[in-house]
């Protein structure tokens, strides 16, 4: 793979040093978080026990059962949960579908690729990802990482140095998945490729980086 300098002009940002400045998440649209799902499920909550609340108060008691089979059937449609459902489903299937596009190593073959004489290979490997230097999709309960294969500089036995400050500047230990795909998504940045092609063609550099989460982070 080729140096890191760039062929084309990139627009010129303040270069955070690695590891420094605070994390961003990796770009408009990337990250599904869960607060989205706990601010649907309370406000359902709110409105169910406000309903609750007036029939007791204001409903005639024989109204009580007829009032009580609405409000289970209402229950049982679960509108609110359906949607969280629905978020849900979406979110695994964009998972999925990320991880069909992006060839990826397991936690050993990773291990043997950055540490082939190591014993302690494994752990190398964790500590890697808990550090946000190396990006570790989650799959299962367990969970199983699954490590993105253009992270690795098979030659050198290491992770690529822009890789691990692009992982690390965005926040990869906290959200994987929003990373890698932010690692496959085009950007204006760069003429409309994507952070992995300019990889690739070793073109990719810390001023590049810099500048596209800094036009995430003002929502360009």
């Amino acid at each position: 793979m080729a140096g890191n300098g760039t062929r084309r002009k990139v627009i010129k940002a303040q270069a955070a040093k690695s590891g420094g400045g605070p994390r961003v998440v990796a770009g408009r649209g990337h990250r599904l978080s869960a607060s989205v799902y706990s601010a649907v499920e309370s406000r359902g909550a709110e409105v169910a026990g406000g309903f609750a609340e007036y029939v007791t108060r204001n409903a005639p008691r024989q109204e009580w059962a007829l009032i009580a089979k609405l409000i289970l059937d209402e229950a049982f449609a679960d509108p609110v949960g359906t949607r969280v459902g629905d978020l849900a489903g979406a979110a695994a299937e964009r998972r999925q579908s990320l991880l069909e596009q992006v060839a990826t190593l397991k936690a050993g073959e990773a291990g043997r690729v950055l540490a082939p004489r190591a014993g302690e290979s494994r752990t190398l490997v964790k500590k890697l990802r808990d550090d946000g230097v190396l990006l570790g999709l989650p799959l299962g309960r367990r969970p199983d990482y699954h490590y993105p294969a253009f992270q690795f500089d098979t030659v050198r036995h290491r992770v690529w140095p822009i890789v691990a400050y692009a992982n690390s500047r965005l926040g990869a230990a906290e959200d994987p998945w929003g990373v890698t795909s932010w690692w496959r998504t085009p950007s204006d940045i760069l003429d409309g490729r994507t952070p992995l092609q300019e990889l690739e063609d070793g073109d990719l550099t810390e001023i590049a980086v810099d500048n596209m989460i800094s036009a995430a982070e003002r929502g360009v």
